[in-house]
């Protein structure tokens, strides 16, 4: 019978067992039991039920680290101790952790959940220290108490990162719980892991939370470091990990993924980020491929994925659905040991269907991980123990941290930025419970200091202000449900949002929001250390590039509601200047579409894909890097438009000389449509009919419609289809100012029967083409309505196509609004101008009409009734909605 062991100790046995057998005989010798496993951990065995029975019953933890640091089945063993110290709910039954630093061995070398226990430095073949022997033998907890870290221990806004491990505290159970998740979920036997086929193997863990609940510290600062350490080895068999950098997706997520992977694997694999890229795109099994292909004996590629909802709210369609593929293909492939962890926002969890592949996996493959605000206790240990390592004194802020962040959702960032202000006003090492609520506690901490930082920007540099939330607008995204997400976006593009074309103002103003206080003028700025946004350095295949984000969403949430049922921004500048140009954001997009769509279009048809006139004035308001891809297409736009524009001209010039000089040349028409049809494809010019408001009759009062005697009965007597009645027009209309147009009438032929030169041939409505300014003919009745229902469509649905002034809809005037207009406003004379002959005021036969009236006049030939509308006499016959024939 195996007798229970006192004292566990745990060693690498590759190169530190002689020390573990000189340390065992020293405890045996001074009268303590221990727990130490001679034989060989091989992969077959069912070691970890041994392990996890000896663990359940030791009173103690010895972990003795030497050159090797903590690697494979000691990180193993560490993870379950740390999870017995951390989980227990008694003081009593918290096992005690023992780290022993073996020779020179820095304090550096060991995993950084065991930062919280005071290390001892042993020498092989020396005693072992006293008090150390003395812990052991009264089986007491040894914590860290020496001050061994300079400089600030606190955050501020920033995420933590895998060099911030020793001072990520407050989140030890949160981060061995979510260790606990990848891998067997039965403690298969590590044999039988290979390839991730048991029941329940997970390789695709998925943290979950709110913004500024700390997910991607928990993974970096966490995660990482436990598991290059070792700690997954028990539950995946994998004792070696590859690490792909984490990835944040961005726009094109497909592109990330290859520059992570050629920076990972750059010696032993030759294509270039392009060419996978490439691969990636067109092949769903590429990226389970080429793993494969880099696979060695007892090792795993870990993806890392940051923020993956910007899957959702960035990337375009393609790139989205090809990185669901590749990914999803991956994860399946029992011969690629790729593990993935991703983190993303718990508002974002309801647009997985966005992802197909992967919403297949996400029951059998994702163990999704609810990362809760942070504790009470756990801000305790957060605000302390970093504390403690760099003595200060935080006596006098500690409760009222823990009380105001206890309704907070995104507390931790809230309290590194408070705690981080505070050391810069620190005296003789305490932090001033005073100042904390003289600025407003935590929360007016982080609005009262970013406005700081702002107004300190603006004494410096002219404008600087303005130019500030510029930068900060271009990093943020406005979501179509209300909500505000940051965005990455490169150097280049920082600087033009912040400068607008002044380099060296945008450099300057993007170095101080990151928290460059060096050169001279800068140096004026008293901010302290407080950054609103970041910079990191990716590797492209164009060489590296340097990226700008906002260091944290918080900068851009609502917190909770108040008394009046609304959300309070924690900054509201920033929220309101985001809120008040969230139309810009729009427009970005609609930037991004057109780049997009010019991109996948062929070479020689870049020109259709041009912003129109009206998108490039619009376009202005947003600060593009003119040697960006968003920059170097609105300059083609411009040149392009610049053509257009004397296309334009020449069309004017050509339908002046047809309509004065020759009206039967049919080669002229086809010429103008030539002209014209540019236009139309790029749809930055549609000819849309004008029209021309008509007040109502005063309340109770009529005009007198149909035929009056000595008015109207030219002959002598009225037609009997004609009869007079009074009408009332108790509502305002509005009219066509000119007949329609052959131009405008081709226009909708163009769009709904092919956009081509044919169907402007084939149409019979005005024989070849039609003279473009003159009025449309042997358009039936249900012609009409066909005409007015799609142009009342194409004007509601289309940016950039509106008329001056174009109604909700079009439709075919009543016989009486017909009357109405035609007698300019319900005057009670024969026509718009009044009574007298029509001789010169009309086309007609008998009137000197155009060309002895027997062609039609171009519209706007003759001058204008009353209320501005032409043709209302003459020229050509006219329908009206209830004259249906």
């Amino acid at each position: 019978m195996v007798r229970t062991p006192l004292i566990f100790l745990s060693y690498s046995r590759n190169s530190d067992l002689a020390a573990a057998n000189e340390f065992l005989a020293q405890l045996t010798a001074a009268g303590l039991s221990v727990f130490k496993d001679d034989v060989s951990l091989r992969s077959g065995d069912r070691w970890l039920d041994h392990l996890q029975s000896a663990l359940a019953t030791c009173t103690a933890f010895v972990v003795l680290v030497g050159r090797d640091g903590v690697q494979r089945w000691v990180g193993a063993e560490v993870a379950v101790a740390l999870d017995r110290n951390i989980s227990a709910h008694d003081e009593s039954l918290r096992l005690p952790i023992y780290p022993i630093l073996i020779g020179d061995t820095p304090a550096r070398a060991l995993p950084p959940l065991l930062a919280l226990f005071q290390a001892a430095s042993w020498v092989p073949a020396t005693d072992l220290p006293t008090d150390v022997r003395a812990a052991l033998r009264a089986n007491r907890q040894r914590l860290a108490t020496q001050v061994d870290f300079t400089g600030c221990p606190f955050r501020g806004l920033g995420a933590f990162k895998r060099e911030h491990a020793h001072l990520f505290f407050g989140r030890r159970k949160e981060t061995l719980e979510a260790l606990g998740y990848l891998g067997d979920q039965q403690q298969t036997a590590p044999d039988q892991l290979r390839g991730g086929n048991a029941q329940g193997y997970y390789r695709w863990l998925q943290i979950e939370g709110h913004s500024g609940s700390g997910k991607s510290s928990l993974m970096q600062a966490g995660l990482l470091p436990m598991i290059e350490r070792g700690a997954l080895w028990a539950r995946t068999g994998y004792s070696q990990w590859r690490v792909l950098e984490p990835i944040v997706p961005g726009g094109d997520p497909l592109t990330r993924l290859a520059e992570k992977f050629e920076h990972a694997f750059a010696a032993e694999d030759k294509p270039d980020i392009l060419t996978r890229r490439e691969r990636f795109l067109r092949d769903p099994r590429s990226l389970a491929l080429d793993l494969r292909g880099l696979k060695k004996p007892d090792t795993a590629f870990l993806l890392v994925i940051d923020q993956f909802e910007e899957l959702y709210t960035l990337a375009s369609v393609d790139e989205r659905v090809a990185f669901d593929r590749v990914l999803a293909h991956a994860l399946q492939d029992p011969e690629c040991p790729l593990f993935v962890i991703s983190t993303i926002r718990a508002d974002f969890l309801d647009r997985i269907d966005q992802l197909p592949a992967l919403k297949a996996l996400y029951n059998a493959r994702c163990k999704r991980y609810l990362l809760s605000t942070i504790s009470s206790e756990g801000l305790r240990e957060a605000i302390g123990l970093p504390a403690q390592l760099a003595g200060l004194d935080v006596s006098e802020v500690v409760a009222a941290m823990r009380e105001q962040a206890a309704d907070e959702p995104g507390a931790l960032p809230l309290v590194e930025n408070a705690l981080l202000q505070l050391w810069e006003q620190r005296t003789n090492g305490k932090l001033s419970g005073e100042q904390f609520h003289d600025r407003g506690g935590l929360v007016g901490m982080l609005s009262s200091g970013a406005d700081a930082l702002l107004a300190q920007i603006d004494r410096v540099v002219p404008k600087g202000k303005a130019a500030a939330l510029e930068l900060m607008l271009a990093l943020s995204t406005y979501q179509r449900d209300g909500r505000h997400t940051r965005r990455r976006i490169t150097y280049a593009d920082a600087i033009q949002a912040a400068g607008n074309g002044n380099d060296f103002l945008g450099a300057k103003v993007l170095g101080m929001l990151a928290g460059d206080r060096s050169d001279e003028m800068s140096s004026e700025v008293d901010g302290g250390s407080l950054r609103l946004v970041t910079t990191s350095v990716e590797k492209t295949a164009t060489g590296d590039v340097v990226y700008v984000d906002l260091i944290h969403e918080t900068l851009l949430r609502m917190r909770g509601r108040n008394n009046a049922g609304t959300g309070e921004p924690y900054w509201p500048v920033l929220f309101q200047f985001i809120e008040a140009n969230k139309d810009r954001d729009r427009l970005r997009d609609r930037l991004d579409e057109r780049l997009e769509a010019r991109q996948r279009s062929g070479r020689w048809w870049h020109w259709r894909h041009s912003a129109g006139w009206n998108e490039l004035r619009k376009f202005r308001r947003l600060r593009v890097a003119p040697r960006s891809d968003a920059g170097r297409f609105l300059t083609h736009s411009r040149r392009a438009q610049a053509l257009f524009a004397l296309v334009l001209v020449a069309f004017i010039a050509m339908t002046w000389w047809r309509e004065i000089e020759n009206f039967g040349a049919k080669i002229t028409n086809t010429a103008i449509y030539l002209a014209v049809l540019p236009f139309w494809y790029a749809e930055v010019w549609a000819p849309i009919p004008t029209t021309v408001a008509l007040p109502p009759l005063v309340l109770g009062t009529t005009f007198d419609m149909g035929c009056k005697p000595g008015r109207d009965d030219i002959d002598g007597s009225c037609p009997s289809d004609e009869p007079l009645q009074k009408v009332a027009m108790p509502a305002p209309c509005a009219m066509g100012q000119y007949e329609v147009t052959n131009l405008q009438y081709n226009w909708y032929v163009w769009n709904t029967h092919g956009r081509g030169i044919k169907p402007l041939i084939d149409y019979p409505a005005s024989g070849i083409f039609g003279t473009p300014g003159r009025p449309v003919i042997n358009i039936t009745w249900s012609d009409a309505q066909k005409y007015l229902a799609w142009l009342s469509s194409e004007v509601s649905g289309v940016a950039g196509k509106s008329a001056p002034n174009p109604p909700a809809g079009y439709r075919l005037p009543t016989s009486a609004e017909w009357e109405y207009a035609a007698r300019d406003g319900g005057n009670d004379y024969r026509y718009p101008w009044g009574d007298e002959a029509p001789q010169g005021r009309a086309n007609c036969a008998n009137c000197g009409g155009y060309f002895g009236g027997q062609y039609t006049a171009p519209v706007g030939h003759y001058a204008p009734s009353g209320r501005g509308l032409y043709d209302m006499a003459g020229n050509v016959w006219e329908w009206v909605e209830d004259h249906e024939p």
